[in-house]
């Protein structure tokens, strides 16, 4: 046959396989239904009041509501209430160091909440007061534990020998924890033990999947008993959720669970392609590709991997710095088995942290009310590609608005990522545009907690940063008055 049939040929396949993946899926949702009987969980959450602690038992002093709270990343325990209600808050003294038990107990659920951890805090969730999940300050640890945050942590035994008293236990599969005074969130679903009708235990309990920011750390962890230090030594089948108050200052805000329905089998793990995984050695790792973003398709972004664990996607269009993610680094399974859009894309594996897509740059003749642009023209900005330093990290030139403009970005250390801009030319009333979003607040000089302290933003005052409100959103702005001068700032998170 000849070579101009093949690339038909090749279509054919490729169609193909990709009609067969499609049935495949659908073929493995059904399975996976059929398999662990399941049925349709109940709809709806239950939130749990913290107006004030009327739903927790005898609540300790250590334990307060508040509206917020506040914590300096760099002070050991610090924590602060800010007046009002809606977050638990979790103050430690020789005096205070209850915890924190509900009313309710529960069996089979699903529980959702937000955590705020002081720097170098711990505590920990147990599911019906035996069962506990790891709250910990383990920002910027690369090889997690047990004790890591989203960790299941140790059982404990004094009769067993040596340093063996502490077994079992386990460390969640990625540390994607954040920042001491950022707020996180940790999705739990649980399944009690089960006995029989002699009240003999015949099925462990499990947490069936574990979400720490949106990232699954642990999936189908088994129990043989209560991990250290429980509320109860002996097992039922339910039990109240407490919350640990002993060990260091913690705030908690949006609690809320439902039940969850269908027996307790472990559903069979179906894999239909194994995943092309893609993570950096000992340098950053560069991989052009599309990328979903905000329910459309940017077609010029490359996405940045290091090995520290700290990640990021840039459009090249238009300069700007889309997302930025910890752990993993992504899934490049589509860019091997798909072609052409929108399929050949790539996945980020972290705990991703939106941005922005709008231009970096742009000309406000009124810096007060001037709108940021959400676009820029083809005619007024020019990819010029980018360059590798030494430890392969880019740096992006482009020129916008005739300003040319390179965009060096790379990670600091495990904390975030660092910015510098520079322009080899200004013009009258150009701006960067740190940040977006709905509440920007600044903590301390130079230091800015970002969209109801998601990240924050590290920058030298003497750039003249300010905060203007646009609409019901804030921003985050400095002038570009200089050429030649790199402006710096740390992304941290």
């Amino acid at each position: 046959m000849g070579n101009g049939c093949n690339p038909i040929i090749s279509t054919l396949n490729h169609n193909t396989i990709r009609m067969v993946k499609k049935r495949m899926y659908l073929l493995f949702l059904g399975l996976l239904s059929v398999c662990s009987g399941y049925t349709q969980e109940q709809t709806g959450f239950t939130a749990i009041s913290l107006n004030n602690l009327d739903a927790f038992i005898n609540p300790g002093g250590n334990w307060s509501v508040a509206s917020d709270a506040v914590a300096d990343i760099d002070k050991e325990g610090d924590l602060k209430p800010v007046s009002g209600t809606g977050v638990l808050i979790n103050t430690v003294s020789k005096k205070n160091r209850a915890h924190l038990v509900t009313k309710e107990s529960f069996g089979d659920v699903e529980i959702e909440l937000d955590f705020m951890m002081a720097k170098g805090s711990n505590s920990g969730i147990y599911l019906q007061g035996r069962y506990e999940v790891q709250l910990f300050d383990s920002w910027t640890i690369l090889q997690p534990t047990y004790s890591g945050c989203g960790g299941i942590y140790q059982r404990w035994d004094d009769k067993r020998p040596g340093i063996n008293k502490g077994f079992e236990g386990t460390a969640p599969l990625v540390n994607v924890a954040r920042a001491p005074g950022l707020w996180q969130h940790l999705k739990i679903k649980f399944r009690a033990p089960q006995f029989n009708e002699k009240g003999e235990k015949i099925t462990n309990a499990r947490f069936e999947t574990v979400y720490l920011n949106g990232v699954l750390v642990q999936q189908q962890t088994a129990l043989t008993g209560p991990t250290r230090s429980p509320l109860f030594e002996e097992e039922r089948a339910t039990g109240p959720l407490m919350i640990q108050g002993d060990h260091g200052n913690v705030a908690i805000r949006n609690i809320k669970y439902r039940a969850l329905s269908g027996d307790n089998s472990t559903p069979e793990k179906v894999r239909i392609v194994n995943p092309i995984i893609v993570n950096p050695g000992i340098k950053p790792y560069l991989l052009r590709s599309f990328l979903s973003y905000n329910n459309r398709m940017i077609t010029h972004a490359i996405s940045v991997g290091n090995p520290n664990g700290i990640n990021y996607s840039y459009d090249l269009k238009r300069g700007a710095l889309l997302q930025i993610w910890r752990g993993q680094f992504a899934d490049a399974t589509d860019l091997w088995y798909e072609r052409g859009e929108p399929y050949q894309r790539i996945v980020p594996l972290g705990s991703v942290i939106t941005l922005s897509d709008a231009p970096s740059l742009a000309m406000l003749p009124d810096a007060v009310n001037t709108a940021w642009p959400d676009s820029v023209s083809f005619d007024e900005v020019q990819t010029k590609g980018y360059t590798l330093d030494g430890a392969r990290a880019p740096a992006y030139r482009y020129s916008i608005y005739d300003v040319s403009v390179t965009d060096k970005i790379f990670a600091s250390g495990s904390s975030g990522l660092v910015r510098e801009l520079m322009v080899a030319n200004t013009s009258a009333n150009l701006y960067h545009r740190i940040a977006a979003a709905k509440k920007i607040e600044q903590s301390k000089k130079g230091f800015y907690a970002i969209d109801d302290k998601s990240y924050y933003i590290s920058i030298d005052e003497k750039l003249q940063p300010f905060i203007r409100q646009a609409g019901a959103n804030q921003e985050l702005l400095i002038p570009i008055d200089k050429a030649g001068v790199a402006v710096t700032y740390s992304i941290i998170w």
